[in-house]
């Protein structure tokens, strides 16, 4: 389940900003080079492997441990020693835990205003446990990892653990129009405003990985959500 924060805040706002992590939040969106000057072997079966087992290892469907034996097995080392595996899944997490300037500004203005922010994101347990680990996470009230909860987005069920995340927080019902959310895949954005999530498409600060959408607006995604949230009354100044 969501570990929300045992800090309890009185936000200003009725709303709740959630953030997707990787693209939105991570600086980076391409960790196969730096795996690969690990691991060695032929690029493009490190690669392939990287991406294919993570949807599982996201999914909670294998541990860490599996995850990055398939990847040595694609690569050069073989079979990994632990010290191995402990190694790749600390230059892993360093990799995706480096946070876009701008998405760190954003978040700081955000609860400069006490406005209540979460993070929800497809990601294995030993990322989520690292983030939450993190000084710029300290003010966010709690993390959806979808690995801890066996399911990933698009599917509905992970948008209706938000949505009773944010009821719990608020001590009430949540009410799906006051939670604005960015991800940087579009059919995550799709399946969230199907249950009535104010979701937007957040253009992914590493294009390096091309995201689900064809036409990438030029600005970049801090700039687009400050906007929306300007709109919606949110405090940012």
């Amino acid at each position: 389940m969501a570990r929300a924060r045992r800090r309890v805040q009185d936000p200003v706002t009725q709303f709740t900003v959630v953030f997707d992590f990787g693209g939105v939040l991570a600086a980076h969106h391409n960790p196969v080079p730096v795996v690969h000057a690990e691991v060695g072997g032929e690029y493009e079966s490190v690669r392939e492997v990287y991406w294919r087992e993570r949807v599982k290892l996201d999914g909670g469907e294998i541990s860490v441990a599996d995850y990055w034996r398939a990847v040595c097995e694609a690569g050069a080392i073989g079979e990994p020693t632990a010290e191995e595996i402990e190694a790749l899944i600390d230059l892993d997490n360093r990799y995706w835990g480096q946070i876009a300037k701008g998405s760190r500004e954003l978040i700081h203005d955000l609860a400069r205003n006490s406005v209540r922010i979460a993070l929800l994101s497809n990601a294995n347990a030993s990322l989520g446990e690292y983030v939450r680990q993190q000084e710029w996470f300290e003010p966010f009230e709690f993390a959806i990892i979808s690995a801890e909860e066996k399911v990933q987005k698009p599917d509905p069920e992970i948008f209706e653990i938000l949505l009773d995340a944010v009821a719990h927080e608020t001590g009430g019902v949540a009410k799906p129009r006051n939670v604005i959310f960015f991800d940087d895949l579009q059919s995550n954005v799709d399946a969230a405003r199907k249950l009535g999530i104010d979701a937007h498409y957040w253009p992914r600060n590493d294009r390096t990985v091309a995201s689900d959408t064809a036409a990438e607006p030029d600005r970049p995604g801090w700039e687009i959500a400050r906007e929306i949230l300007t709109e919606r009354g949110v405090p940012l100044g």
